[in-house]
């Protein structure tokens, strides 16, 4: 095709038709460009097609890890209520209110609820991970859904696991090392009859315990909130983008 042209040119040279040869050698240029132009505005096509279809992978991908999120902090969040709860009793009662209330086995059961707060939440942070690593979070057209998604990584369950780790932490410092051994103990053994002296010291150190880490968990319970509302939040708006 190169020849061709150049063969046409160069006949339009031998005649003398300069102005003809200008004229068709402009008209070669024009259609070279406009060549180029078409096969970029070809590649630019397949490039946004392929684009989006990566795009809708990847809510299908956020929608089906969230969904898991939000069964999780569903879950552990109801979990964490039964330790709030055994928490403000032995916080607010007395020994002898507790076992004038409470029957043996339901004081037992309490016992080790309030040690639930070690049933911790654990969102599918890799995934965002491996989103940013390949800078597909730009894949989102809608500037608000991105800021949404990295929200919800990035501050949301950030914000979670730090509180987590730290009530993990003073829950192994003191409840397990003060009072499973003991006051536990107690109620396993069957011995609520032992000298009240005794029962009462042990019952002091789980009423100090739980006064240590209550309001801890009660913020951990907050940012458990928090993720269960942005998830939920966000899933509907992943979903339309998935159908449109």
């Amino acid at each position: 095709m190169i020849k061709f042209f150049r063969r046409i040119r160069q006949n339009l040279l031998n005649e003398g038709k300069t102005t003809k040869y200008f004229k068709y050698a402009i008209g070669e240029i024009v259609l070279v460009v406009l060549g180029i132009l078409i096969a970029l505005s070809i590649n630019n096509w397949n490039d946004a097609r392929k684009d989006r279809i990566t795009e809708k992978e990847l809510y299908r991908t956020l929608i089906k890890s969230l969904e898991s999120d939000l069964e999780d902090v569903r879950t552990k969040s109801m979990i964490l209520d039964t330790a709030l709860t055994a928490q403000r009793i032995f916080i607010t009662e007395s020994l002898a209110e507790v076992k004038s209330k409470f029957t043996d086995e339901e004081i037992y059961r309490m016992i080790w609820q309030v040690g639930n707060t070690s049933y911790s939440f654990v969102p599918n942070v890799s995934l965002y991970t491996k989103i940013s690593q390949n800078q597909q979070i730009d894949l989102i057209q809608s500037d608000s859904l991105q800021k949404k998604v990295i929200d919800l990584f990035e501050v949301h369950y950030w914000e979670y696991k730090d509180l987590d780790m730290t009530l993990e932490r003073l829950a192994q410092e003191g409840l397990i090392s003060n009072f499973f051994g003991d006051i536990a103990h107690l109620v396993i053994k069957n011995q609520w009859e032992t000298d009240d002296a005794t029962l009462q010291k042990q019952y002091d150190e789980l009423n100090k315990d739980c006064r240590k880490i209550y309001f801890l968990s009660m913020s951990v319970k907050k940012s458990m909130l928090n993720c269960e509302s942005s998830i939920e939040a966000l899933l509907p708006l992943l979903k339309d983008e998935l159908i449109k």
